[in-house]
C-alpha cells in the first residue's frame, strides 16, 4: 500500500491538549490525540471473540507450552544470579499478556502475569540498570538493551492500567541509567536487534517524559537517535520485522526534533518498500528478509512483522494524527493477522504468504529464504512470533479510540467494542459501536454521557470510502470530511445515536510487477480464492497439536473477467475469520492454468505474464475475506482462450525416504533426492541438506527402500560454500554402507571427492533394502549435499 505524502505541521505548545489524559509535553511538538489507559476500551462481537480465544489459545497458555515462561530459576524474575530465558520472550509474550488481561478485565490472567511484573520492578539496581544482569553483561561488552524495550512496553501498559507509581520510579532511574551510558556503547551495532529498533526505546522516552517530564529522556532521545540506525537517512535494514519496527523510528523523533523532514522520512521509507516488495493485504515479501528478484506473491511474511506493521500504525495514528496509519492498521489486522494463526488461535505459522496453496511442514528453502517448518501450524515453535503475536488483537483493541484536544474522543479503528471515557467538564460517557465492519457497511453508535454534556466526536473516514453518510438521530448529516475526519461536536445526551455507512465498492488493482495480476477488494477487506482446507495432525498428539494444511480443491485459477456479485449468510458467524463460516462471499468466473502448479520448492509457482492463455472451462469460483484463508490466492492472474502460454516450472519431485545422524533444522532431507541439479557446490537456490554445526565428525544419511534394491552405482553433489566463507566445505572422505541384516557394511570401491561436479562411484552389485552415504568431516568444518542418486 502507497501513502500519499502529506506534509506534517510540527509544533509544540505549553498547554495540555486533553485535561484528563496524558498529553503531550513541550517541548515535544504537539499531538492532538492521547492514548486512553488500558482497559479503557473493550471489545464486543467478533473482536470479544478473538480476545476470548486468545486467552483460550495457546497464547493466552504459552506458561504452560514456553520452557521461556518457567518461572524456576529463570532471569526475569528478578535474581541478578541466573541467565536462563533471560532474553527477548518473556517480556514480549508479557506485553501482550497483560494487555490482553486488562482488556478482558479478566482476574486470573492479572494474577499470572502480576509474578513477572513484580521481577522486572524488583530487578532494579541501585544505579538504574532493571532487567536480567546477564544482558548488562555481554560478550561485546556492551549492554544488549533490546529485551529492555520490551520490559518497559510492559511496565507501561500496566501503569495505565493500575496507576502503580512503582513503574514511574523504575523508568525514570533507567533513563537516568541510558543517559550515563558512554554514547559509544548506547546503541552499539554489534547489538544488532536493538541497534536496528532504536525507535521502540523513543516511544517509552516519549510515555515517560509525557508522564512525569523527567528532562533526561529529552537527551536520551537525542544521543540514541545519533548512535542507533539511521532510518531518517534511508532503509539501512531489509530484515521484515527490524523494518516492521525501524520504519517509525524517523517519525517519533520528529516529536523531539520537530523536523518535517524527520516524518517524511518515515513515509519515504514505507512507500519504497512497499514499491518493490508490496503484497496484496498490506504487507509485504520478507521471508526473512526482503530480497532483490524475491517480490512474487509467493513469498511470505513473517507473523511478527505482521503484529509489529499494526503497532507501528497505532504509534503512527497517535503521534501524527493521520488518517491514513488507521488505514494501514485495518487492512493489515483484517487481511493478514487471522491467518498467521489457526482459527480457534491454538496454533500459529512463521510464515504466510499472499499466495500460498500449502501449509506444512517440509522446508521450502531457499524459494522462501527461512528453512525450517517455516509454514506448520505449531503453537511449540516459531520462537519470536510465538511470544511476541500475543500483543496484536489486544493493542488493536486499545488503540481503537484516543482522547483528543478539546476533551473530545477519535474513534481511529472500527470494529465492534465499547469505550469509557471523560469528556467535556469530565463528565464520563460510554460509546457502544455495534458493529459487523470490516464485513458490513454500516456502523452504529450509542452515546450515554452520565448527563449532558458537550465535546467534539471525531471519525475517521478510511481513504477507500468515497461516499461515506452520517446520521445523527435520524437525520444525515451535511458534513465534509476535513483531513481524513468527519467532526460532531455538539451537546451529546443519553438516547444519541450515530449511524455511519461506509459504502464498499468492489475495486481491482493491477499488479504490473506480476505481470498485470489483479487483487480484489471490497473496504478494508482484500479477498482470495476459497480453497478447501484439509488440516491433518502432525507430530505426537497432546493438548497443544500441531497441524499441516493441504489443499482439497483446485486452486490454480485465473480471472475471466473483473464482474463479481457479492453474497452474505443470514447470520452472522460467531468467528468471521475462518473460511468455513465466512459471513460474505465475491463469486466471480475463472478459468483453471493447468501449466500453473506447486514449483521445485513447494511453493505456488511465480506468476507470469496476463492473460494466461488456457482452454479450460469456464467455473463460477468463490472469493472470501483474505484474513479468513488459510490457503489462499490473492493475485490473480487474468485467462483468456488467446493469450500468453504459460511455461511449466520444475515441479517438487517425491523424495524419497531419507535419516541421517544429524540435520539443520534450516535444511531439508527432501533435498537429497528432488531431482533438482546444481550448477556448482555453493549453490544456494536450491535446496541444500547440511550437517551444519557438526565439524570434523563422521556424519552419515540413509534412503531405506519397502523392497530389496540391487545397487551398483552412486553420485552425490557435495555442498561447500568457502566461496563466502561459510562453514561447510568438501568431506575429506566418504564411502558407501549397506546394511545386511543388522549390520551395516562397506562396499569396496575408490570414493573421490569432486568439488563443483558428481564424486561420483561405481560397484560390484550389491542387494539390500538400506544404503547409506558416511562422510568424514573436515577438521572445523561440516558439510552438507546438494543431491545423492542411486542406481
Amino acid at each position: 500500500m502507497l501513502l500519499p505524502f502529506i506534509a506534517l505541521a510540527l509544533s509544540d505548545s505549553s498547554a495540555p491538549a486533553n485535561d484528563f489524559y496524558v498529553s503531550q509535553r513541550a517541548p515535544l511538538a504537539h499531538s492532538r490525540f492521547q492514548k486512553l489507559p488500558t482497559g479503557a476500551i473493550r471489545g464486543r462481537g467478533w473482536l470479544q471473540t478473538q480476545l476470548e480465544l486468545q486467552r483460550d489459545g495457546f497464547a493466552g497458555n504459552l506458561s504452560q507450552i514456553s520452557r521461556f515462561l518457567d518461572q524456576k530459576d529463570n532471569a526475569w524474575t528478578g535474581s541478578a544470579t541466573t541467565a536462563r530465558a533471560g532474553w527477548e520472550e518473556l517480556p514480549y509474550w508479557l506485553k501482550g499478556q497483560v494487555s490482553l488481561a486488562y482488556v478482558l478485565d479478566d482476574k486470573k490472567l492479572k494474577e499470572e502475569c502480576q509474578p513477572w511484573i513484580e521481577g522486572i520492578l524488583a530487578s532494579q539496581r541501585e544505579d538504574g540498570w532493571m532487567g536480567p544482569e546477564s544482558n548488562l553483561k555481554t560478550k561485546h561488552g556492551t549492554p544488549d538493551l533490546w529485551p529492555n524495550c520490551l520490559a518497559q512496553n510492559v511496565l507501561q501498559t500496566y501503569y495505565e492500567a493500575t496507576g502503580d507509581q512503582r513503574v514511574l520510579v523504575v523508568m525514570r532511574k533507567y533513563v537516568d541509567w541510558l543517559a550515563a551510558l558512554p554514547e559509544k556503547d548506547t546503541y552499539d551495532p554489534k547489538h544488532y536487534w536493538h541497534y536496528y529498533r532504536v525507535g521502540d526505546q523513543l516511544a517509552s522516552l516519549v510515555w515517560i517524559y509525557n508522564h512525569t517530564g523527567h528532562e533526561p529522556a529529552l537527551k536520551v532521545a537525542e544521543k540514541i537517535h545519533r548512535a542507533g540506525a539511521r532510518w531518517d537517512e534511508s532503509i539501512v535494514n531489509r530484515h521484515g520485522v527490524n523494518f516492521a519496527q525501524g520504519f517509525r523510528e524517523p517519525a517519533l523523533y520528529s516529536l523531539f526534533s520537530k523536523s518535517a523532514s524527520d516524518y517524511a522520512a518515515t513515509e519515504r521509507n514505507l512507500n519504497s518498500y512497499m514499491e518493490d516488495y508490496g503484497l496484496p493485504g498490506g504487507m509485504y515479501a520478507a521471508d526473512e528478509n526482503a530480497r532483490p528478484g524475491h517480490d512474487d506473491p509467493r513469498q511470505a511474511t513473517e507473523s511478527c512483522s505482521v503484529a509489529e506493521m499494526m503497532y507501528s500504525g497505532e504509534q503512527l495514528f497517535q503521534t501524527t494524527g493521520k488518517t491514513k496509519w488507521g488505514d494501514l492498521v485495518e487492512e493489515v489486522c483484517f487481511n493478514w493477522l487471522p491467518t498467521t494463526m489457526t482459527a480457534d488461535l491454538k496454533a500459529l505459522r512463521y510464515l504466510t504468504c499472499g499466495n500460498m496453496a500449502v501449509s506444512n511442514a517440509p522446508g521450502h528453502s531457499p524459494g522462501i529464504e527461512n528453512g525450517g517448518p517455516m509454514f506448520l501450524m505449531d503453537p511449540h515453535d516459531h520462537r519470536c512470533c510465538q511470544h511476541n503475536l500475543g500483543m496484536a488483537w489486544p493493542y488493536f483493541t486499545e488503540h481503537l479510540w484516543f482522547a483528543t484536544e478539546g476533551n473530545g474522543l477519535a474513534a481511529a479503528l472500527y470494529a465492534p467494542s465499547e469505550v469509557t471515557a471523560k469528556v467535556g467538564d469530565g463528565t464520563k460517557v460510554i460509546i457502544s459501536t455495534v458493529t459487523n465492519y470490516p464485513f458490513n457497511e454500516s456502523i452504529l453508535m450509542r452515546v450515554s454521557p452520565a448527563k449532558s454534556v458537550s465535546f467534539p466526536l471525531m471519525l475517521r473516514v478510511p481513504a477507500w470510502c468515497e461516499a461515506p453518510l452520517f446520521i445523527l438521530n435520524g437525520q444525515a448529516q451535511e458534513i465534509k470530511p476535513t483531513d481524513g475526519f468527519v467532526t460532531l461536536n455538539r451537546t451529546w445526551s443519553v438516547g444519541d445515536e450515530v449511524k455511519i455507512q461506509f459504502p464498499m465498492p468492489i475495486k481491482t488493482k493491477v499488479w504490473e510487477k506480476h505481470g498485470g495480476a489483479v487483487s480484489v477488494s471490497r473496504g478494508p477487506l482484500t479477498y482470495s480464492l476459497k480453497i478447501d482446507e484439509e488440516a491433518r495432525p502432525y507430530g505426537a498428539r497432546h493438548a497443544w497439536p500441531a497441524s499441516e494444511i493441504y489443499a482439497k480443491s483446485a486452486w490454480n485459477y485465473g480471472l475471466q473477467d473483473l464482474d463479481f456479485t457479492v453474497s452474505k449468510s443470514g447470520s452472522f458467524p460467531n468467528q468471521p475469520w475462518d473460511a468455513n463460516s465466512v459471513p460474505i462471499t465475491l463469486h466471480a468466473e475463472g478459468r483453471r492454468i493447468p501449466e500453473w502448479g506447486l514449483d521445485l520448492y513447494g511453493l505456488v509457482a511465480p506468476l507470469q505474464q496476463s492473460p494466461a492463455q488456457t482452454a479450460a472451462p469456464i467455473e463460477r469460483i468463490q472469493l472470501i475475506p483474505m484474513g479468513a484463508a488459510r490457503l489462499r490466492i490473492t493475485a490473480f492472474p487474468m485467462v483468456a482462450e488467446r493469450g500468453t502460454v504459460w511455461t511449466k516450472g520444475v515441479e517438487a519431485a517425491t523424495p524419497l525416504p531419507a535419516t541421517y545422524s544429524h540435520r539443520n533444522w534450516w535444511d531439508t532431507e527432501g533435498a537429497l533426492s528432488d531431482r533438482i541439479h546444481p550448477e556448482n557446490a555453493g549453490g544456494q537456490e536450491i535446496p541444500r541438506f547440511t550437517w551444519w554445526d557438526h565439524k570434523g565428525t563422521e556424519e552419515w544419511v540413509a534412503y531405506k527402500f519397502e523392497e530389496t534394491r540391487t545397487f551398483q552405482r552412486v553420485r552425490v553433489w557435495f555442498y561447500d560454500d568457502s566461496f563466502k566463507n561459510g562453514g561447510c566445505r568438501m568431506p575429506a572422505s566418504w564411502k558407501m554402507q549397506v546394511k545386511v541384516g543388522d549390520k551395516w557394511e562397506d562396499i569396496e570401491a575408490t570414493y573421490p571427492v569432486v568439488k563443483d561436479g558428481w564424486s561420483a562411484v561405481t560397484f560390484r552389485p550389491t542387494g539390500g533394502t538400506e544404503i547409506r552415504l558416511v562422510a568424514k568431516l573436515q577438521e572445523g568444518f561440516s558439510s552438507g549435499i546438494l543431491e545423492w542418486e542411486v542406481e
